[in-house]
């Protein structure tokens, strides 16, 4: 799908708007100083399993991959592990997942189950299932990210029950449970101090949880969330991990803008991606320049299509948040997803599948930095993104496949490091 700009207009304005943006970085070849670290893997959690087949067959026959799923009246979802030596590994888990998350020591992983109220850990060598669990308590339900605490602890966000607003807000206020990391057995429960959370990070040491609450509630009438969404307090939270007080909490304002994910390295750099929903009607108006055939926005649903809102830097020390980006770079940011900070170039960098564009944002001033359009080089609707452990580059995975490798700082495609596997439907990655 092309941005909304027209393609002069969008070059000229991005041009004037920060001449270090790039739109089509050259690609590299896989020289001495680029080849991938061969014992890592990537882990892709798919969304859409019953649309996968092999040998003629659906997954759902085949004992392989099906093992795990004992009810196929309930969740399930494909698990993907991409080594970077080549080999693929892939099986189905019963959760209804949305990011997955390996262990510091690789001992254990964890597919952190999104609205709904189980979360599973897996083996990340094997894939085999380790441990299921429900979310926290009845009519709670998985917040869809986790964050390690060593090798033997895992903290994951977990969403109140769902109801319209109904007296004090922190009623609606959610929970990061700390868990065994094995088992997923709770240990420990701290509020959020936010409705919804979703994105979680812990910073500095272990010392702080930063959390990115969507703020969104139901409709009274309906009981169901609206498009445009009903937004009551979208916000970025900071917590003392030591006694789980609130530090800091930064309320966008906003009341149709949900704040979904974030990356942060420490307080004075929390990059936080916003989320705007729009009608079919909205959406023709932002598209009204796109006079080239284009397809469907394939990770949203008819009637809910994802309109512009800017990702903003956030310094929870000086209490101060900025957009990053001009109106043309905004313009781009749709259904902005996947957020990871480089600390090494002190560079955030965030995919916005609806665009087909990856961004780069200097950590220091927020600044746009490079500006890549993957549908030139082959990577439609770019989702999840994550840090290799060389210290030298950065994967991104295209929504129903495809993984691109990416040089850091300079943001250039490495393409003999590419690799080609289908994963179903996805929002995000992580290494291990």
């Amino acid at each position: 799908m092309k941005h909304p700009l027209t393609r002069r207009a969008l070059l000229g304005r991005a041009a004037a708007a920060t001449a270090a943006t790039v739109m089509a970085a050259p690609a590299l070849p896989a020289s001495a100083q680029h080849r991938a670290p061969r014992d890592a893997a990537l882990y892709v959690p798919g969304y859409y399993p019953k649309n996968g087949w092999v040998n003629g067959r659906p997954l759902r026959e085949h004992r392989r991959f099906s093992r795990h799923i004992h009810d196929w009246d309930g969740p399930a979802r494909m698990l993907t592990r991409i080594g970077l030596d080549g080999s693929i590994r892939q099986t189905l888990l019963p959760v209804h997942a949305h990011d997955v998350d390996i262990s510091p020591d690789r001992s254990i992983g964890v597919l952190c189950g999104f609205e709904d109220k189980t979360h599973v850990a897996f083996d990340p060598e094997t894939l085999e299932l380790a441990a299921v669990a429900a979310s926290v308590g009845d009519g709670w339900r998985g917040g869809g990210h986790a964050a390690y605490l060593g090798g033997d602890k895992v903290l994951l966000s977990e969403r109140a029950p769902r109801v319209p607003l109904n007296g004090p807000l922190d009623r609606h206020f959610g929970k990061v449970t700390i868990r065994e990391a094995a088992t997923l057995k709770t240990l420990e429960t701290y509020s959020t101090h936010g409705i919804d959370p979703h994105e979680i990070q812990l910073i500095e040491g272990g010392r702080y949880l930063v959390a990115a609450n969507y703020g969104s509630l139901p409709d009274l009438k309906s009981r169901d969330l609206t498009v445009p969404r009903q937004v009551i307090d979208a916000s970025i939270t900071v917590i003392d991990m030591r006694d789980g007080s609130l530090v800091d909490k930064y309320r966008t304002g906003a009341s149709d803008i949900e704040l979904r994910h974030l990356a942060s390295g420490r307080l004075d750099r929390i990059f936080a991606i916003q989320a705007r929903l729009g009608d079919d009607e909205a959406v023709r108006g932002v598209e009204r320049g796109v006079d080239e055939v284009y397809h469907f926005d394939i990770t949203t649903e008819p009637g809910s299509n994802y309109l512009p809102a800017a990702t903003l830097r956030y310094d929870a020390k000086k209490k101060s948040a900025t957009r990053m980006g001009g109106r043309a770079e905004t313009a781009m940011m749709r259904h902005g997803l996947s957020i990871i900070y480089d600390e090494r170039n002190d560079q955030a960098i965030a995919t916005y599948p609806t665009a087909h564009r990856v961004m780069a944002f200097d950590g220091a001033s927020g600044a746009v930095t490079a500006i890549i359009d993957t549908s030139r080089m082959g990577l439609r609707y770019p989702c999840g993104i994550a840090l290799l452990p060389d210290g030298v580059h950065y994967a991104v995975t295209g929504y129903w496949e495809n993984l691109f490798i990416f040089e850091r700082r300079t943001h250039r495609l490495v393409r003999d490091l590419c690799q080609y596997p289908v994963f179903f439907g996805h929002s995000h990655i992580s290494v291990g």
